[in-house]
């Protein structure tokens, strides 16, 4: 078969079912079905779950030794390989490996080409709980390769749930993630798959399993999703099928995102240092340790919805945060650009809301004071280098608690503004806080640095422009961090409302839209309450930890200019 290397789309097929513990005669039946039933559909990549050849649920480590292949004789991916080979197709899948140099057992994944040659070999580096029962951390890095059919990643499973890994591909050029998986909830396909896509900008063709294995129920999820984030194809939970879409690589060349920016050219890779640092070395080791007083390490917070329009004074949004604090509030913010009418300040109007800050602080201080509070007030700052989108924090002595400068600008705020370099985090009497502007928390990175600063709360004063900014990024902020994440949005920006505080383990439910629907008013307050004890316990599930658990080696492409 002859390949035209110039083509630029190709069709991809995700498998949903179930492996049989340990009978690969049973295994090997199953991917043959699948392959054939892809190719007649047109598939040239199929791709299969995790531990697709023997099974996930091993009653030991010589258990798992016992089923586990080689990556040259084993049975499976002998199999696979012919397959490939017999179609000329690539097929990737997750296979539990015995490394006999290493003596080690991992959890791989693996992808042929169309001879059945090995054209990409990975481990998994996020093991959950039963995976660190037998298998080693993954040894092989986050490697993308160059194929007829685009740049391709592979990553296994929970790897998703570390936005890093998915980061490192991308900033590899892989415009393609094949994603090996063994999802437990529904969550991890229906948020985290298109939040990692969307973010990146890159297609995810995720196949996981569907049905019971032991103790552990499979819902399924499988499915292929377009670098906006958008669900292009899925199997129905509970089903065994395939998930079929074609994959224009166009699109994943396209990273644009608002009017005129780009969700990959404005990283500030510079200002990302300390992801790259040993856990050890970070101020969030071991912060869980660290004792507090029950009694005071309970926080209220709040979002307030309310800020500056033709119709609401500035002395409206200064009565409303009065309100707030009145109601025992100790840490609450206000959108982006609270006290401007406009929710994309043009150069004209930052210069006279610059103007007004230092007049509103003084009155916001009187406040913060009178309460015992913290506020945050999100405006435009003066300094020698120029001005600044900052969010200013005013402590309960009515002083100043702390600033953060915007670090990532859209293309409006260039026209006038200067970026910020850091992430600070803030001590206060309430916790410890950090702020993310706007435009800030479509990049992981952001929220990733002030965690591993040790930031209990988040701040996020906004001013949204897309659905999915809320409805994909929001939750996976909080959870992949373990912090709270207190939402301000405008009532006037292109998507408006639904200001909201996150806790740091997330909703029971996963979809933002049915546990906090969207509320529109001008004025609304939306408080929780939030254990700092939770914020400081960065454990998703037993023995994973969301920090100490990275393999900071491997995300040097996070950090290069």
């Amino acid at each position: 078969m002859e390949i035209d290397m110039t083509k630029r789309r190709f069709r991809a097929a995700a498998v949903q079912t179930l492996a049989r513990l340990g009978d690969y005669d049973h295994n090997i039946a199953l991917a043959t079905g699948f392959v054939e039933d892809a190719v007649k559909q047109g598939a040239e990549l199929v791709v299969f779950p995790e531990c697709m050849d023997t099974g996930y649920l091993f009653d030991s480590p010589e258990h798992c030794r016992e089923l586990a292949e080689t990556m040259t004789d084993g049975p499976f991916v002998k199999a696979l390989a012919a397959l490939a080979r017999q179609h000329s197709i690539y097929i990737a899948s997750g296979v539990t490996e015995w490394d006999p140099a290493k003596e080690k057992l991992f959890n791989t994944g693996i992808m042929f080409g169309r001879k059945g040659e090995i054209v990409c070999h990975y481990h998994k580096q996020f093991l959950a709980t039963h995976d660190q029962n037998w298998f080693a951390f993954g040894e092989r890095g986050c490697p993308v390769v160059d194929t007829d059919l685009g740049r391709i990643g592979l990553l296994i499973c929970f790897d998703g749930r570390i936005p890093e890994i998915f980061r490192s591909m991308a900033m590899q050029g892989a415009e393609v993630i094949v994603d090996m998986a063994n999802f437990f909830s529904m969550d991890q396909a229906d948020m985290w798959g298109p939040a990692r896509s969307y973010e990146n900008g890159v297609w995810l063709v995720a196949a996981t399993k569907a049905g019971y294995e032991r103790s552990i129920y499979y819902p399924g999820g499988s499915m292929i999703v377009d670098p906006k984030g958008r669900v292009m194809s899925k199997v129905p939970y509970d089903t065994h099928g395939l998930a079929v879409s074609d994959i224009d690589l166009d699109a994943a060349s396209d990273k644009s995102i608002y009017a005129a920016n780009d969700k990959i050219a404005d990283r500030r890779p510079e200002t990302y240092g300390i992801m790259a640092l040993p856990y050890e070395k970070t101020p969030v080791c071991g912060i869980a340790e660290k004792p507090l007083v029950p009694a005071k390490s309970v926080a209220k917070v709040a979002a307030i919805q309310m800020h500056v329009t033709k119709d609401c004074p500035a002395g409206e949004v200064l009565d409303m945060v009065d309100h707030t604090a009145k109601l025992g509030v100790k840490i609450m913010t206000l959108p982006e650009y609270a006290f401007c009418p406009s929710a994309i300040p043009t150069a004209a109007e930052a210069a006279v809301l610059v103007d007004q800050t230092p007049g509103l602080l003084a009155k916001v201080a009187a406040i913060a004071s009178k309460y015992q509070c913290l506020i945050a007030i999100p405006s435009v700052e003066r300094a020698a280098a120029g001005l600044y989108v900052t969010t200013f924090l005013v402590g309960p002595d009515g002083k100043d608690a702390g600033k953060y400068r915007k670090t990532h600008l859209t293309a409006e705020e260039r026209k006038w503004a200067k970026a910020g370099d850091d992430y600070p985090v803030f001590d206060t009497p309430f916790g410890r806080v950090g702020v993310m502007s706007g435009y800030d928390a479509v990049f992981p990175e952001t929220s990733r640095c002030l965690a591993i600063a040790a930031a209990d709360i988040i701040l996020w004063p906004a001013s949204l422009r897309e659905p999915f900014e809320r409805e994909l990024l929001a939750i996976p902020r909080a959870e992949d961090n373990r912090v709270a994440v207190v939402l301000a949005n405008r009532v006037d920006s292109p998507y408006p409302g639904g200001s909201v505080v996150i806790p740091p383990n997330g909703f029971p439910l996963w979809d933002i839209n049915v546990v906090a629907p969207r509320v529109l008013k001008l004025g609304a307050v939306m408080p929780k309450h939030i254990d700092l004890a939770v914020c400081r316990q960065k454990l998703m599930i037993p023995k994973v930890d969301m920090f100490a658990n990275r393999l900071v080696e491997t995300y040097a492409p996070i950090i290069a200019a």
